[in-house]
């Protein structure tokens, strides 16, 4: 029994040890990963409680769960992507389902193997298939990723008369179709009803740069200068994930007070 004594006296003091630390990890967490700032509060107000429920509500399920799967795949595509690719060839030969073959398109898509992705994208646009929205929208993308933009503009033109609500990207999507295509008057609506939702920064910017473009400055700047100010007062989460978006809106304000003209985004 005496040998045991000191511990009764170590582990409350490496209790309140252990919890600060995993305060830190967790916020760092919620901060990286984006998820609702509340957390933090729950975390930082209640030490023990709020960590414990954060454990097993957010970090656990990510880490066993459909996210840490994603992580893990995330990383093979990268390390090897072409072992990915033959991977999905393999299952799509044996397994020919649209998913299958969706899933093959979209591996091409991300090696920039856009003509094998729109083969395939196409291969799977038949019978009740051909007009799915998530088959238009993504063979939209790979055909504008080719500088197809007249095939583009016309499966983008099938996927809008679908009738369903179009998400932000896929509204973002059209806006660059319109845009390359030279249909100015369609991009400018599309980017306005794009900058009302929230959607991020990239909508946005995109669509200062065409109203710069067209003559529209003071209604260009009006909207950089809304970027710069949002950027501010958002989260550093928030300001790195649109870190390309906003420092361009800062280079149009610097240039616009020096008289310069700054260049615009390369995609």
């Amino acid at each position: 029994m005496n040998g045991l004594f000191p511990f009764r006296y170590l582990i409350p003091g490496f209790f309140w040890f252990v919890i600060p630390v995993l305060q830190v990890i967790f916020a760092i967490h919620v901060l990286r990963t984006g998820r609702p700032v509340w957390w933090l509060f729950v975390i930082l107000f209640f030490p023990f409680v709020g960590s414990l429920i954060y454990f097993f509500v957010e970090f656990l399920p990510a880490v066993r769960g459909g996210r840490g799967r994603s992580v893990a795949k995330e990383v093979a595509r990268k390390l090897n992507p072409g072992a990915e690719i033959k991977r999905l060839e393999d299952v799509a030969a044996l397994t020919p389902t649209v998913n299958n073959r969706m899933e093959l398109a979209r591996a091409y898509l991300r090696a920039g193997r856009t003509g094998e992705a729109i083969l395939t994208y196409e291969s799977c646009a038949q019978g009740i298939h051909a007009d799915d929205p998530r088959l238009l929208y993504e063979t939209s993308i790979a055909y504008f990723q080719a500088e197809r933009f007249t095939e583009a503009r016309a499966t983008y033109e099938r996927l809008r008369k679908q009738g369903t609500t179009l998400t932000p990207e896929q509204q973002l999507l059209g806006a660059r179709i319109y845009d390359e295509s030279g249909d100015v008057e369609a991009a400018l609506a599309a980017y306005a009803a794009l900058a009302g939702r929230g959607a991020g920064e990239e909508g946005r910017t995109r669509y200062a740069l065409l109203l710069k473009k067209v003559g529209r400055d003071d209604e260009a700047y009006a909207l950089f200068d809304q970027i710069v100010r949002h950027a501010r007062l958002s989260s550093s989460h928030y300001r790195r994930e649109e870190k390309e978006w906003i420092e361009i809106a800062k280079r149009e304000m610097k240039g616009r007070e020096a008289g310069a003209t700054p260049s615009s985004p390369a995609g």
